[in-house]
C-alpha cells in the first residue's frame, strides 16, 4: 500500500561496499511521528531531498520504497 509523505531527513551510508539509505519521513496527516526506514539504494529515488513530497510503499508495516511524489498544479 502506498502512503503520501515527507521527506525529513536522510543519511547514505556503505555496508559491505553497497549504498544505503536511512530515511527520516512523515506520513501526511499525522506530522507529528517521524518515522525511519532503511533501505537499499535500489529501493530509494537517489535523486529526493529532505523537503521533497514523497511516496512510501509499506507490506505489513515494513517500507519497501520510497520514491518521489509529483505534485499536480493547482
Amino acid at each position: 500500500m502506498d502512503y503520501e509523505g515527507k521527506l525529513e531527513g536522510l543519511q547514505p551510508y556503505t555496508l559491505h561496499g553497497a549504498l544505503w539509505y536511512r530515511a527520516f519521513f512523515t506520513l501526511t496527516g499525522d506530522d507529528e511521528n517521524i518515522l525511519q526506514a532503511q533501505l537499499p539504494s535500489d529501493a530509494f529515488d537517489e535523486t529526493l531531498k529532505p523537503g521533497d513530497a514523497i511516496f512510501v510503499t509499506m507490506l505489513l508495516r515494513t517500507v519497501m520504497q520510497i520514491r518521489r511524489r509529483v505534485l499536480k498544479p493547482t
